[in-house]
């Protein structure tokens, strides 16, 4: 196998330079400010955290050490697990040699995970939308553990390998959502302090009789109640195919009552500070979320950056510009705030931070059909409740019938016009 190979390149020239104190948001204010495009790499608390950007958008960010590669490779199968058979098969195969990585081999580390859903997208094991959706965990996790340093050494990177580029995330979204995040977790606190912790339950009869208004079903439950051996959060949330904080939030109750125990991180993971430290604020003169680059997204209409609570949010997804711009038209921006998407896979990221109130879905789009981006959206946290109308122009009973299977709340004929997008849009949000 040629895989190990690939990573065996020339070290690249950094600019390295200790720092004893700093504030994570301005670091990477500065850092984006400053280059736009390299990786700023900091290695604290004997592990290293590489963040990645191109023209001010961010593309990919994780952390590890040698120590963490087979926790992390534990976490890829058991996504793998539920997306792909083939990807799942090969890394099963594969992973002694993976492994089998010397430590001073930095650059074999630093893209670790990155090198491997490389692989199995140019081997056809994953989907395009199945590597983005890996790599955006991976670097939301690790943007959430490095907005909790203080200090360490930072190096530069201006000249990157040439990998290919699957995502290019807005900064300021993603630190906002991020530290969103952080103050949830800390709300777990003292009882729940890393995604790392790993739980086992103490007592059978406590668990399963405790009713605390589960938000999960008790086949799921069950299901939780079988693997709580040894797993941490984090890989526990792989499993179930839910998010870790969703997982966590889950578990406080069973802590409390002492029916499940936590147990330490795994090292490395047992050095890292947890969420204690405070989000940063501004400093010599930085504001840090002013700071990054926030150039709206492509995909969003002229008004999608003004999301005002106080109007229904409406997203819209079309392979057709003309058919976005028809439906911004129609609904005015004095009574919603319109989002508008022309490319679906992506499409799915940006609506999992948006929450809109209703989502206008097209059923015929070149990259993936509005049945089975319908269907991806059901399965995401949140997205259980929120309407989905399905916009096309074919018509018949079995078209309506095959859009209430995957999900979809109601149907609008092409072509529409505007009484009729606001007779559909009113139905749904009453």
């Amino acid at each position: 196998m040629n895989f190990m190979k690939s990573l065996q390149k020339s070290r690249l020239t950094n600019t390295t330079k200790t720092i004893r104190s700093f504030q994570p948001l301005v670091l990477l204010a500065s850092f984006v400010h400053t280059y736009g495009s390299g990786c700023l790499e900091v290695d604290a608390k004997s592990m290293s955290w590489w963040i990645y950007f191109k023209d001010g958008k961010l593309n990919y960010a994780s952390y590890a050490s040698d120590k963490s590669l087979a926790y992390t490779l534990k976490w890829l199968k058991l996504k793998l697990a539920a997306m792909s058979q083939k990807a799942f098969a090969w890394l099963e195969e594969n992973s002694e040699e993976l492994l089998n990585i010397e430590p001073e081999n930095t650059q074999s580390i630093q893209y670790f995970d990155y090198q491997i859903i490389c692989y199995l997208i140019d081997q056809k094991y994953l989907e395009l939308w199945q590597a983005q959706e890996l790599i955006e965990q991976l670097t939301r996790e690790a943007i959430e553990s490095f907005l909790s340093l203080s200090g360490g050494a930072v190096r530069i990177e201006r000249e990157l390998f040439e990998i290919p580029i699957f995502t290019r995330l807005d900064p300021k979204a993603t630190i906002e959502d991020c530290q969103a995040r952080i103050k949830t977790w800390k709300l777990l606190r003292p009882l729940i302090t890393s995604p790392h912790q790993r739980p086992y339950i103490v007592s059978q009869d406590t668990f399963f009789n405790t009713n605390n208004s589960d938000s999960i079903s008790p086949r799921l439950k069950s299901k939780l109640g079988n693997i709580l051996r040894g797993y941490s959060i984090r890989h526990i949330a792989a499993i179930l195919q839910q998010d870790e904080l969703d997982v966590a939030k889950f578990l406080h109750p069973y802590i409390e009552n002492q029916s499940i125990l936590l147990r330490a991180p795994e090292s490395p993971f047992d050095r890292l500070t947890g969420l204690e430290k405070p989000l940063a604020k501004k400093a010599q003169g930085i504001d840090p979320i002013k700071g990054i680059n926030s150039n709206r997204s492509p995909y969003l209409s002229s008004n999608s950056h003004k999301k005002q609570k106080s109007r229904p949010v409406i997203a819209c997804v079309d392979d057709s510009p003309n058919t976005l711009d028809q439906i911004e038209r129609f609904l005015g921006e004095e009574n919603f705030s319109v989002f508008k998407f022309i490319e679906p896979i992506k499409a799915t990221f940006q609506l999992k931070r948006l929450k809109p109130d209703i989502i206008l879905l097209d059923l015929t789009m070149p990259t993936i059909s509005g049945y089975e981006l319908c269907r991806m959206l059901r399965r995401l946290p949140g997205f259980e409740d929120i309407p989905v109308v399905m916009v096309t122009g074919k018509k018949g009973i079995i078209n309506k019938t095959r859009a209430k299977l995957v999900g979809a709340t109601d149907y609008l004929e092409k072509p529409f016009n505007r009484a009729s997008l606001l007779d559909v849009i009113s139905r749904n949000l009453s």
